[in-house]
């Protein structure tokens, strides 16, 4: 009868298996980590770019202001008053651009009351941005202006309309003219409605000379 006697103190264990997967972990570690730094890495140079960018920026709004401030302060010299004034009159008149007169003129037909007729009128920017227009307007009596105020009040075009002067020119034709002046706030970009309750009744220029 044969015996196998084990001599030996510890179990046995198959080392190499053991050191391929324990092997395979630390590699696949390794590799994590490395992934994970060149992500950091990227990460750190793109937020440095942007804050050297940003850096740039702001150095040229900063130089832009100082620009400006600088300019500012030669147009506002004494000798230089022309040139601001006429910077300034060229302005108004680019803004003055988004005002049709066109639309403005038919504007006005629509809601003109009979017998009345537009004999000047003077659009001005205010410091709101909003068009102030100041009318004067020739009519038979007193209820024109009347009327025409109660329809700009009625139109999304014309907002807070005053009669600031009324006044009697010399009779045409054996009628009596009045003037009339007033000042309202004009939108040309709001959608023109019919007052209500009434018709619309043109007043071309056959009336008065615009």
């Amino acid at each position: 009868m044969r015996v196998n006697i084990n001599l030996a103190t510890q179990k046995y264990e198959d080392a190499r298996e053991f050191y391929t997967r324990w092997g395979s972990a630390v590699a696949l570690g390794v590799l994590v980590t490395i992934i994970l730094g060149l992500f950091t890495w990227s990460n750190y140079r793109s937020t440095e770019q942007d804050r050297k960018r940003l850096s740039a920026l702001r150095s040229q709004v900063a130089e832009l202001e100082r620009t400006r401030t600088m300019n500012e302060a030669i147009l506002n010299r004494p000798e230089n008053q022309d040139a601001r004034d006429q910077a300034r009159f060229w302005n108004d008149v680019i803004d003055q651009k988004y005002l049709s007169w066109t639309r403005l003129f038919s504007d006005l037909e629509k809601i003109m009351p009979a017998r009345a007729f537009v004999l000047s009128v003077k659009p001005s920017l205010e410091t709101d941005r909003r068009l102030k227009l100041e009318l004067v307007i020739g009519g038979e009596k007193h209820e024109n202006a009347v009327e025409l105020i109660r329809r700009m009040e009625g139109s999304d075009r014309f907002r807070m309309t005053t009669l600031i002067t009324e006044t009697a020119a010399n009779p045409t034709r054996g009628q009596n003219i009045f003037q009339f002046g007033i000042e309202t706030y004009y939108n040309p970009a709001a959608a023109a409605t019919q007052p209500a309750g009434s018709q619309p009744q043109k007043a071309g220029a056959k009336e008065g000379a615009l």
